[in-house]
């Protein structure tokens, strides 16, 4: 990993993936002159995808911002502590070592902050895993899915759950967004801020599973979980 400073602007960048950057790579306006630009659908403007018109792969910009009461507070705005502690810091080098210890998450590119007076801001660039979808979009009855297949899913994604909860990854918003899947039913998980590798614990694991009923329940405006279906995901993550 190499450190680029300059002014005002810091970047923590893995040096074989990107042998030069500066701190336009974290502002989309910058990246219409030569990639396409989009949102993710529902997006709220934290993130972006940018599909670069060369061989490299695709990659996924996300600002930091606030959610719940903190946000009217200060939407984007941390109080600096130094970038050890900073949590586009602590992101970027907790998915860089799930990456290199071989579990299923983006590979992480760069982590970007600004410093404001006593705050800063913060970005985290990673590669966009190509043909990928998130489990949320699987929740409902009207998609594509047989029921083999959607059996088959859910159990990929208790299998996946279990290899990050032995690995000691405590995933403090594991939702049905935050779980992609792609066309071969091939399981990631994503966004690890203020995530921690901890040792397993029955306690924290739960609590991690608990967040994910929530989320479906949410996310499928159904009033139940699917039994089944669960049950299925439990077998696997128990397996």
């Amino acid at each position: 990993m190499q450190l680029y400073s300059k002014n005002k602007h810091h970047i923590l960048y893995d040096a074989e993936q990107v042998p030069q950057i500066t701190e336009q790579w974290f502002v989309p306006d910058w990246w219409q002159k030569e990639a396409q630009v989009s949102e993710p659908s529902g997006g709220r403007g934290q993130a972006f995808f940018i599909h670069r018109h060369n061989p490299q792969s695709d990659l996924v910009l996300r600002h930091y911002r606030r959610g719940g009461l903190a946000a009217k507070i200060s939407a984007d705005y941390y109080l600096f502590s130094g970038l050890e502690k900073s949590r586009a810091w602590q992101e970027f080098k907790l998915t860089q070592q799930l990456f290199e210890s071989g579990l299923p998450v983006p590979r992480p590119i760069a982590a970007h902050i600004q410093r404001v007076g006593l705050f800063y801001q913060a970005d985290l660039l990673t590669e966009r895993l190509p043909d990928t979808q998130p489990f949320a979009r699987y929740l409902n009855d009207h998609n594509e899915l047989d029921d083999q297949q959607r059996q088959h899913l859910w159990q990929q994604v208790g299998k996946t759950i279990a290899l990050f909860h032995r690995a000691g990854l405590n995933h403090s918003d594991l939702n049905a967004n935050n779980i992609l899947v792609n066309t071969l039913q091939q399981v990631w998980l994503i966004d690890f801020d203020r995530c921690q590798l901890q040792p397993p614990s029955p306690q924290w694991q739960r609590k991690n599973l608990a967040r994910l009923q929530r989320s479906i329940l949410k996310l499928s405006q159904k009033s139940e979980l699917p039994t089944a279906l669960w049950a299925k995901l439990e077998a696997a993550y128990q397996s």
